[in-house]
């Protein structure tokens, strides 16, 4: 499932969180092509843990969101299919357990969320995918 990411894949679509990027057109071409090689498919993932990261609600004060994912609110809401799954891909920092990381989906969870709803269909890739579909940043 090695990949290299091409410099000429034009018109991809991509999230970028801190130090990483990942092609999110790369995870779904693997997840059509590779089927359970490259995701494991679970059709009701929690999503109320993230709320943190999502302006939900106003900021309580004397305190700051340290780490907060920008969503448009009126295209959540108007233009989000909340049955096509969210794409959450593994992360291993330099050490300790892995974590994992919304990269494609943060719309519908903004939606699902404001809805009441506590769960969406989730692809968790593979940590093979994940490398597969990560982007190199030089900073």
């Amino acid at each position: 499932m090695s990949r290299t990411h091409s410099p000429t894949h034009l018109g991809c679509q991509t999230f970028r969180f801190m130090v990483w990027q990942w092609c999110i057109t790369t995870a779904e071409e693997l997840i059509r092509a590779d089927g359970e090689a490259a995701a494991t498919f679970y059709p009701e993932g929690g999503i109320t843990t993230l709320d943190q990261f999502l302006p939900l609600e106003p900021e309580k004060p004397g305190y700051m969101r340290l780490i907060q994912i920008e969503v448009d609110h009126d295209y959540a809401m108007t233009q989000t299919d909340l049955t096509k799954p969210i794409i959450v891909a593994p992360i291993k920092p330099e050490k300790g357990e892995y974590g994992v990381i919304v990269i494609d989906g943060w719309h519908r969870v903004d939606r699902a969320r404001k809805e009441g709803r506590e769960h969406l269909p989730v692809y968790m890739l593979s940590p093979d995918a994940e490398q597969a579909c990560r982007i190199p940043i030089f900073i």
